[in-house]
């Protein structure tokens, strides 16, 4: 048999509604969706800004410095031909590289305003050219132009040329340094940028796969396995086990459900027990009167009969009057149970009938039928609904237990109420109790059934070898003085 466990509602789980759960999870996913896109936005736009930059300012005016760098050795090779032939032709490279070089100079410091650094590396060029063209190539190009030189002074130009020439080179080549670092920075921002994006990207969308693994571990928690739980608890109240509780789990829309059916199962098992107490009630009553006027007025007889044979020294009667007395006991405790069993309203009688009607049910499982014994105010014991159902679980999982494990040949099930405790013993003559057995979900259960209720369960061997036995023990509230009186009926008919 299987056993379904309630499941835990906290009270935030029972204010929420399926629309509110479904919200919520919603909710949480397109908030994630929105920051990732928005970062990831924000990012393609820093990369767009970067390239524009890049594209439009860095590469430009390296560019011009490179543009720069050969005016001035376009004017430094025209110089240096025209101071060696005289040729007028050779001063054309010089011309055309001032005009370009003036040009450049100008633009670039429209260019590099905004950029100190860069501004002092570009004057300290344009002064390195300054100097170069007034202290070396103009003299030099005026001299020529007079006419030839010696070869002494010529040289001493050459060589004064050279060495402004080299300032000159050296400044730009520290502007040019100074713009391929730019460059390189601003390549090195896109890729930071861009792998930045990236990495976000991946992250978001790793989070996004967890929010959406956590909504459905969270739907399936709040939702799909209350909603399992319920049907399942459903089916057994459909299948004829009105004393099984309808549990109100999940969101409140389930609750709600639950709550209804509950109150459904309260009322069909009111209805069925009116019923079945209005049809039983006569025949009880035409039954314990025929025991009462005919059985045990029979039975009296008898044992009368072999005790007045015992006193005349017959030993072999005894046994035969133990047996009668034990018959007549019987026969009180049927009567008695008939007499509460057609007591006024008001009196449950349930817990016996329902036990019972488990232990008859487990028959044909065991193939035999299990001696069942009751001792104390069974249906007049404050026994809520819930410890009702436990009882009944327990009894049922022990038979179970006995019909799948014991083989045995006989059990016997007992009972046993008093003014502060109710007390089940299962007991069977099979193999006994092995480590698997006591592992068993349905020994777990049995256990656990009575540890909610505040007592206690044991299961263990009779004697090695000699069946199992299964006693339950739970405590009650005290029982009303004027009804824990167990009562018994003689055979004469009064009440002692």
């Amino acid at each position: 048999m299987s056993d379904c466990t309630p499941m835990t509602d906290s009270s935030i789980l029972t204010r929420l509604s399926l629309r509110q759960l479904a919200w919520a999870c919603l909710g949480v996913m397109t908030v994630i969706f929105v920051v990732v896109s928005a970062v990831s936005i924000l990012g393609q736009i820093k990369v767009a800004r970067a390239v524009d930059e890049l594209s439009g300012h860095v590469v430009p005016i390296r560019a011009d410095v490179e543009a720069l760098r050969r005016a001035f050795t376009d004017q430094e090779t025209g110089e240096r031909g025209f101071l060696l032939t005289g040729n007028p032709v050779s001063l054309d490279p010089y011309n055309a590289g001032t005009a370009t070089a003036d040009q450049l100079l100008t633009d670039l410091h429209a260019k590099l305003a905004g950029d100190p650094e860069a501004t002092r590396l570009l004057d300290g060029a344009a002064d390195a050219a300054g100097a170069w063209r007034s202290q070396a190539a103009d003299p030099q190009i005026a001299a020529r132009g007079r006419g030839p030189l010696p070869a002494d002074q010529q040289e001493g130009m050459a060589l004064q040329g050279k060495r402004l020439f080299d300032t000159l080179r050296s400044r730009l080549r520290e502007l040019a340094a100074y713009v391929d670092g730019q460059n390189d920075a601003q390549l090195s921002r896109i890729q930071s940028v861009q792998k930045t994006a990236a990495i976000v990207q991946a992250v978001g969308a790793a989070i996004l796969l967890a929010t959406l693994v956590v909504a459905v571990v969270v739907v399936d928690r709040l939702l799909t396995r209350p909603v399992n739980a319920m049907v399942e608890q459903v089916q057994r109240v459909a299948d004829g086990d009105y004393d099984h509780p309808i549990t109100a789990t999940g969101p409140r829309e389930t609750a709600e459900i639950g709550d209804a059916v509950e109150q459904m199962r309260e009322s069909l098992r009111a209805s069925t027990d009116r019923l079945v107490d209005s049809e039983l009630r006569d025949e009880q009553a035409r039954i314990a009167a025929d025991l009462h006027d005919r059985v045990i007025q029979r039975v009296f007889g008898l044992g009368l009969g072999l005790t007045s044979a015992s006193a005349r020294r017959n030993p072999d009667l005894e046994p035969f009057i133990d047996e009668t007395d034990a018959i007549i006991r019987d026969l009180r405790e049927v009567i008695f149970n008939l007499h509460h069993a057609i007591a006024p309203p008001g009196r449950s009688t349930r817990m016996r009938a329902a036990i019972i009607d488990v232990v008859e049910s487990s028959v044909a499982a065991l193939g035999f039928t299990p001696t069942l014994q009751f001792e104390g105010p069974v249906d007049e014991a404050p026994i809520r609904p819930d410890l009702h159902a436990a009882v009944l679980a327990v009894v049922r999982e022990s038979l179970s237990n006995v019909a799948r494990h014991a083989q045995g040949t006989a059990a016997w099930v007992n009972v046993v109420v008093t003014a502060s405790e109710l007390r089940v013993i299962v007991r069977d003559n099979g193999i006994g109790v092995t480590d698997a057995d006591v592992l068993g979900h349905g020994r777990r259960n049995i256990a656990s059934r009575a540890e909610q209720f505040g007592g206690e369960a044991t299961i263990g061997d009779v004697n090695p070898g000699a069946g199992a036995v299964v006693e339950w023990v739970v405590p009650l509230q005290p029982l009303p003085t004027d009804g824990g009186r167990r009562r018994e009926v003689d055979l004469a008919g009064s009440d002692r």
